[in-house]
C-alpha cells in the first residue's frame, strides 16, 4: 500500500512516516520515486509506537530496530538486548515515580502548612499606648484627647480622638482614622490595581527594576541609621515597601503606615497580624497634610516614589509637607525615578510630569528643603512601556536612590 492509505490505517501522520523513513526506523521498498509498505513494515510501525508509549527516544528505537534486523528477533543476543532496554526504562520509570512521589508529600506538606496558617489565631494589631506622646492635633498642633478607648496588650484597639479646636477621628480596629480623608485609592480615574492586577500589567524587568531601588534604600537604613525608635514609610501602595524591609526591622522600632484608603490598609494589617513576628505599628488612615503627628519625631523617612504620585495627584511637593516630623539628622531615603535621554521627545507637552521625573530638579528641592546628601546611586535604565499607565511607548527609565540627612545647609 501507498504512505496515504497505510498512514490512515495506523492513524498516523504521513509527516511522521517520512520521518520515520529518514532516520531508518522504516525501511519500506521504494518504486518509481513512491514507497510501498507491506505486512513487515507495519509491524516495525506498531513497535515503533508502542516503544514511544514506553518513552522510549527514537535513537533508542532505532537501535532496537536495526539490532532486531541484524539478529532476529527469536534470538538469545536480541532478547538479552531488549530486555536490558526493558530493564533500563523500568529503572528510570521507578526513580521518576519515586522523585514524583517525594515532589507529592512535599506539596501536600505545604499546602497544608499554608492552610494551617490561614485558620491559626493570629495576634491582634492597635495603636502602641506607648507612642501616644507623639501624637497632636495636625490642624492646631495641640494635644490630643483620647476616650472610650478599649486596650489589648498595650495596644489600642478603639477609642475617641479629639482636640478642642474642633478636630476629630477615631482607633478602630487598632486604625487610626481621620474620618475625612477616608476614600478608596484611584489611579488615572479607576481603582487602583491591586498586586495580581499589577503584576499582569508588568514587565518582570520593571519589577526587578522597582526592587532593586528597594534593596539599596534598605542598604542606606541598614548603614546610616543602627537604632531607629520611629520609622516612616511614605509609598503609594502601602506597605509594599515594608514587606521587604521587615526582615532588617529593629525589633524596638516603631513603623508608621500611612493611607487615606482604609480597606489597602486593613488588608495589610491583617498580613501583618496572621504572618508577621513585628508587634509595633501605627496604622494612619489619613492624608498627608492631616498627619497627626508631632514635628521632629521620625528618625527615618522612607519615601518610595511617593513625591512624584503625590505631585501627580496634588501638584505639591510632598517633602515639604513631611520633613518637619524628621528628627534633627535623621535619615531621609528616597526613589526618584526619572526619565533617560531617550524619553525626553514624548514629554514635550508634559510639563508638570517632566518636571517631577527631573532627578537635578528633584534633588535640588531636597536639598531646598535642609537636607544634606549622603549618598545617591542610579538604577537603570529599564525600557518599559505605560509603567505608570501613561500613554507612553519606549520609555527609558531610570531610578535615584537617595540618602540624605536632615540638618542645615
Amino acid at each position: 500500500m501507498r504512505i496515504g492509505e497505510f498512514a490512515q490505517k495506523h492513524d498516523i501522520t504521513q509527516d511522521a512516516i517520512r520521518h520515520y523513513l529518514d532516520m531508518g526506523l522504516l525501511v519500506a521498498e521504494k518504486n518509481g520515486g513512491q514507497y510501498k509498505f507491506n505486512e513487515a513494515d507495519g509491524k516495525d510501525l506498531d513497535k515503533i509506537m508502542e516503544l514511544k508509549q514506553l518513552d522510549f527516544s527514537l535513537a533508542e528505537i532505532q537501535k532496537v530496530l536495526t539490532f532486531q534486523r541484524l539478529s532476529g528477533s527469536n534470538t538469545d543476543v536480541f532478547r538479552n538486548l531488549y530486555l536490558s532496554f526493558l530493564e533500563e526504562k523500568k529503572n528510570e520509570v521507578t526513580n521518576e515515580l519515586l522523585k514524583y512521589d517525594k515532589m507529592n508529600d512535599f506539596l501536600k506538606d505545604k499546602i497544608h502548612k499554608i492552610r494551617a496558617e490561614e485558620l491559626k489565631e493570629c495576634k491582634k494589631l492597635g495603636f502602641p499606648m506607648n507612642s501616644i506622646g507623639i501624637l497632636v492635633c495636625p490642624l492646631c498642633q495641640h494635644s490630643l484627647n483620647v476616650s472610650n478607648g478599649t486596650i489589648e496588650k498595650n495596644m489600642i484597639i478603639a477609642a475617641n480622638i479629639q482636640c478642642e479646636c474642633g478636630y476629630e477621628a477615631i482607633i478602630k480596629n487598632g486604625v487610626y482614622i481621620d474620618e475625612i480623608a477616608v476614600r478608596t485609592k484611584m489611579q488615572n480615574g479607576k481603582k487602583m490595581p491591586t498586586k495580581e492586577e499589577y503584576l499582569e500589567k508588568s514587565s518582570y524587568n520593571y519589577i526587578n527594576f522597582l526592587y532593586k531601588g528597594m534593596a539599596s534604600l534598605i542598604g542606606y537604613i541598614n548603614k546610616y541609621h543602627k537604632e531607629p525608635k520611629y520609622i516612616m514609610e511614605l509609598d503609594n501602595c502601602v506597605g509594599f515597601f515594608l514587606l521587604q524591609y521587615i526582615k532588617y526591622l529593629p525589633h524596638d522600632a516603631t513603623y508608621i503606615l500611612i493611607d487615606y484608603d482604609k480597606d489597602r490598609m486593613m488588608q495589610l494589617k491583617k498580613d501583618l497580624e496572621m504572618y508577621y513576628e513585628h508587634k509595633n505599628f501605627i496604622f494612619l488612615c489619613c492624608d498627608f497634610h492631616r498627619l497627626p503627628i508631632i514635628n521632629s519625631s521620625i528618625d527615618i523617612m522612607i519615601d518610595f516614589g511617593m513625591t512624584k504620585n503625590y505631585a501627580q495627584e496634588t501638584s505639591e511637593f510632598l517633602p515639604e509637607k513631611v520633613l518637619p516630623l524628621l528628627k534633627q539628622d535623621g535619615l531621609y531615603t528616597a526613589s526618584i525615578s526619572y526619565f533617560g535621554p531617550n524619553s525626553k521627545d514624548n514629554f514635550k507637552t508634559e510639563k508638570e510630569i517632566k518636571d517631577y521625573f527631573n532627578k537635578e530638579k528633584m534633588l535640588k528641592k531636597l536639598a531646598d528643603s535642609y537636607l544634606t546628601e549622603v549618598e545617591l546611586i542610579d538604577i537603570g535604565p529599564v525600557f518599559e512601556d505605560n509603567p505608570y499607565n501613561m500613554d507612553i511607548k519606549g520609555m527609558e527609565l531610570y531610578q535615584a536612590a537617595y540618602a540624605g540627612k536632615k540638618g542645615t545647609i
